[in-house]
C-alpha cells in the first residue's frame, strides 16, 4: 500500500523546523509594560485581558503632580502588590480608607460600583503589579467554584465592599516582578502574561484559605499579633528584637508567641530570621558583588563555611554559584 503525503506523519524535530520557518514570517507584538508620558505622572504601565474577566495589572511610575486623582470602578476584585515606594492611601467613595503594605498583597473586593481617590505625592516612584477580576470570570465556573478554590475570591464580591491585606509571601513578590520586568514578546509573551497571572491568582486564593484556617485555629488576636511579629523583624532585620522583647511589643507572653508563630510560619522566630538573613546573602552576592566570606560575615555567620553549608540548605546549591551567574 502507498503511503499518501496527507497520511505521513510528522517527527517533533519536523514540526518545530516548520514553526521556525513560519516564524520567519512574523513580527512579535511587545508585550511588556508601555511608556507612558502624562501630565499626572511618568513611566511604565501595564493593562492587559489574559482570560475574559481577568486582567494582569503592573506600573512602575513618577508622580508629576499632588493633586487628587479619582478613579471610578466597576464591580470586581482588585489585588495589588506594592514592589517598590512609600505605602499611600486612597478613599474608597467617602467612608473606606485603604493603604498598601509594601511586599503584602492587599485585596479589594468592589461589589457595587465605586470611586477611588488619593493624592500622591510629586517626584514619588512607586511600582506595583497585580490582577483585577471581574464578575464574568467567575460565571464560567459555576457550580464548580468551590472545587477550584475560587469561591474565597469570589466571596469578595457578595458585600458592597471588603478589605484583606494578606502575608508577605516571597513567591507573589517574584512573581509580581516578573510581571513587570518579563523578557518575553508575541505570543510567548502573552503565554507567560496569562500563565503568570494565574498564579498568583491560585496562589492569593490558597494564602487566603490558609489564613481563614489559621485565623479559625488561633482566633484574629492571636493570629494578627503573629503577623505584626513578623513585620517587625522584618523592618530590623539587621538587629532583630530578642524573643523577649518581640513578645513584649505585641503584648503576648513568650511561650504563646513562639508557639503561634511555628504554627504560621511552620519555623522558629530564629528560623524566620535566619531564612530572612539567608535572603540578604544571596541579594550581597548576586546584586552586589560580595565575596562569600564578606557576605556571610554581614548576615552574622561566623564563618564562610557555616554560611555556604547554611546557604545550601536553604537554596539548594552553594553560594558560589550566585558569583557565577553574575560574571557570566
Amino acid at each position: 500500500m502507498t503511503l499518501h503525503q496527507s497520511e505521513r506523519s510528522f517527527t517533533p524535530s519536523e514540526l518545530l523546523r516548520s514553526s521556525a520557518e513560519s516564524a520567519l514570517g512574523v513580527e512579535p507584538v511587545d508585550m511588556s509594560p508601555a511608556f507612558m508620558e502624562t501630565p499626572v505622572f511618568s513611566g511604565r504601565m501595564l493593562f492587559r485581558e489574559v482570560q475574559p474577566g481577568l486582567t494582569v495589572t503592573a506600573d512602575d511610575v513618577t508622580y508629576l503632580v499632588d493633586q487628587d486623582l479619582v478613579v471610578s470602578v466597576e464591580p470586581s476584585l482588585v489585588c495589588g502588590l506594592l514592589l517598590e515606594g512609600e505605602p499611600e492611601a486612597m478613599m474608597i467613595g467617602e467612608q473606606h480608607r485603604v493603604a498598601k503594605s509594601l511586599h503584602r498583597p492587599v485585596l479589594v473586593g468592589y461589589g457595587k460600583r465605586n470611586s477611588c481617590r488619593w493624592t500622591p505625592a510629586v517626584s514619588r516612584r512607586s511600582s506595583s503589579a497585580g490582577f483585577m477580576i471581574k464578575p464574568s470570570f467567575f460565571d464560567r465556573f459555576a457550580n464548580d467554584l468551590a472545587d477550584d478554590g475560587l469561591a474565597v475570591l469570589h466571596d469578595f464580591l457578595t458585600s458592597d465592599f471588603r478589605i484583606e491585606t494578606l502575608a508577605r509571601s516571597p513567591s507573589l513578590v517574584e512573581r509580581a516582578r516578573m510581571t513587570l520586568n518579563h523578557p518575553y514578546n508575541g505570543q510567548l509573551g502573552e503565554l507567560f502574561l496569562e500563565s503568570n497571572t494565574l498564579f498568583l491568582v491560585t496562589e492569593v486564593a490558597d494564602q487566603l484559605s490558609r489564613q481563614g484556617q489559621l485565623v479559625a485555629t488561633l482566633g484574629k488576636r492571636h493570629y494578627d499579633r503573629v503577623m505584626e511579629a513578623r513585620d517587625i523583624l522584618d523592618g530590623n532585620l539587621i538587629s532583630p528584637p530578642t524573643t523577649l522583647e518581640l513578645a513584649r511589643r505585641v503584648g503576648v507572653n513568650i511561650t504563646t508567641l513562639q508557639a503561634n508563630f511555628r504554627t504560621v510560619f511552620d519555623t522558629t522566630i530564629f528560623g524566620y530570621v535566619r531564612e530572612q538573613r539567608l535572603t540578604m546573602g544571596r541579594i550581597l552576592l548576586a546584586e552586589h558583588g560580595l565575596s562569600v566570606a564578606d557576605a556571610g560575615r554581614k548576615v552574622g555567620f561566623s564563618s564562610p563555611s557555616a554560611f555556604a553549608a547554611a546557604y545550601k540548605r536553604q537554596f539548594g546549591h552553594p553560594p558560589t554559584s550566585e558569583r557565577s551567574a553574575r560574571f557570566d
